[in-house]
């Protein structure tokens, strides 16, 4: 136990986010940066991965109940996590009903994510996540199943015990539900394309015990070995992370998978791009997003679609310019 308190107290006066970490590590040799920077140099998103992914929602189009095209079919974007992503989403949902620059033809923004359902509850088809989202979720939209091609996954475990660098810490066992999710969701929704994996948000001030830090905080490293995993397995054809395992897209194993935006930033320190957690951003149990806080992570997701290079023409349209008329010059 003193190792696990030392190892708290040690991460918790050194955790700077992972897109300002640059090559240098986290703690104990864990690296940090979206992107494997460390060995690259690069923070942005590899050339081959980034092509993967304009190849993958090349093939989003509107989708009959079925799963056949159809003009007048739909694309279905789906919320996948806990009590947090419900109320992000629910307040995205909003941001893009108000926007004229989004799709609002064939878009559907559909929020599956609800109190309570952490990440081990979406592991497995049996476990409760999947036990009536078509009647409660699906049905009142009037959408299918076979008609979801984009999801938004931001996960955690509620209830964590160890942080790194204890080798069954917590962060290696949400790395490897969080693959084990990518696979579940192409088995349940197999029209699926991308997936957009997001960080917990801050969580220094929860007094429940729910999550804390370097718990959120270390939610982030587990997406990162997530995408870096299946960039690396595309790349090798074979494991590389035997957690992460086979989530080719290719062979329709799982969705093609990258950051969404990365939303943990240390409290009330501004992150390079400026964002902090205010106090107020959250509930009297410091864990829930109030309204404040989760139009704030609402806000960086919609930031974040309107400008991501695999959303243009299923999320925002995209349409070619009409050539202004040239008025005849009169002598």
């Amino acid at each position: 136990m003193n190792v696990l308190l030392a190892s708290i107290a040690l991460a918790a006066t050194t955790l700077v986010p992972l897109n300002d970490l640059g090559s240098q590590p986290y703690l104990w040799g864990y690296y940090g940066g979206l992107w494997d920077v460390k060995n690259t140099g690069d923070e942005t998103i590899p050339a081959d991965h980034a092509a993967a992914g304009l190849r993958q929602a090349a093939l989003i189009q509107p989708l009959d109940a079925d799963g056949n095209p159809a003009p007048d079919g739909k694309v279905v974007f789906l919320s996948v996590g806990y009590g947090n992503t419900q109320r992000t989403f629910e307040q995205f949902q909003s941001l893009a009903a108000a926007d004229a620059h989004v799709n609002h033809h064939s878009l559907v923004l559909l929020n599956a994510a609800a109190d309570r359902l952490d990440a081990v509850k979406w592991d497995f088809p049996w476990k409760t996540a999947w036990g009536s989202y078509e009647s409660s979720v699906f049905e009142p939209a009037g959408v299918t199943p076979a008609q979801v091609q984009v999801a938004w996954v931001q996960q955690i475990n509620e209830n964590p015990y160890t942080p790194l660098p204890i080798q069954y810490a917590d962060s290696y066992l949400l790395k490897a539900t969080l693959a084990d999710i990518l696979r579940e969701l192409k088995q349940q929704f197999p029209n699926l394309q991308i997936a957009y994996l997001s960080s917990p948000e801050y969580a220094g001030y929860d007094t429940t015990k729910t999550l804390g830090e370097p718990f959120a905080y270390e939610d982030g490293l587990s997406a990162r070995w997530v995408i870096l995993g299946q960039i690396e397995f595309m790349r090798k054809g074979e494991m590389w992370d035997p957690r992460i395992a086979d989530l080719s897209y290719v062979e329709g194993k799982a969705p093609w998978a990258t950051w969404g935006p990365y939303l943990w930033a240390n409290g009330t320190t501004p992150r390079s791009d400026g964002l902090t957690w205010q106090r107020s951003d959250f509930l009297a149990d410091g864990f829930t997003l109030s309204e404040a806080g989760a139009r704030k992570s609402a806000g960086m997701l919609m930031k974040f679609m309107v400008s991501e290079p695999t959303a243009a023409g299923w999320f925002v349209p995209t349409t070619t310019p009409i050539p202004r008329r040239q008025r005849a010059v009169r002598h």
